[in-house]
């Protein structure tokens, strides 16, 4: 075994303990949180990690079997719904989106940081190995995570204040008068 299918190997089982972490992390939260917002935009995240670990899972499986890092490039993980449709898909199927709890904002912020933490580490990880391949699948996981921490910006954003949210998104005309 070579030592990038090594340090593939470790970094994958790192990427799934992370991702389960994240789903028990968005599952919980979703639990508690104040807003049926909230609780679309968590659930939607937590089923995103659950695609996640199932697609880690394969190809930690297929690097196993086949000892080569290559087997990391013939794994394209399905399409992921954007940021912004998460957001309005969540949105549409609240009852009263202007509805939350200051501790909602608390608890996005959380999820943030749990964000910012799955980045730093795929980051880190197509940094240290030498395979194309490899370097490619963690850069790509990288932005699924920067894309979720987007998507809870957003509703952060909005959360706290849903006027000024709406005016910046729908990009308003000032007609001066």
């Amino acid at each position: 075994m070579t030592d990038d299918v090594k340090l593939c190997l470790d970094i994958l089982a790192k990427a799934i303990a992370f991702e389960e972490e994240g789903i028990r992390f968005f599952n919980q939260r979703s639990g508690t949180a104040g807003s049926e917002l909230e609780r679309n935009i968590l659930l939607s995240l937590a089923k995103d990690e659950v695609g996640h670990r199932e697609h880690l899972m394969k190809l930690r499986e297929d690097l196993l079997r086949t000892q080569n890092v290559a087997v990391l490039a013939s794994h394209a993980e399905p399409e992921h719904r954007g940021p912004r449709e998460i957001f309005e898909t969540a949105l549409a199927q609240a009852q009263n989106p202007y509805e939350y709890v200051p501790a909602d904002l608390e608890i996005i912020r959380g999820a943030m940081q749990v964000e910012r933490r799955g980045y730093a580490m795929y980051a880190g990880a197509a940094k240290d190995v030498e395979s194309p391949q490899a370097r490619d699948l963690f850069l790509h996981l990288a932005q699924e995570e920067q894309n979720h921490y987007q998507l809870l910006s957003n509703t952060h954003d909005y959360l706290e204040n849903p006027e000024k949210w709406h005016g910046y998104d729908e990009s308003p005309m000032l007609d001066g008068g």
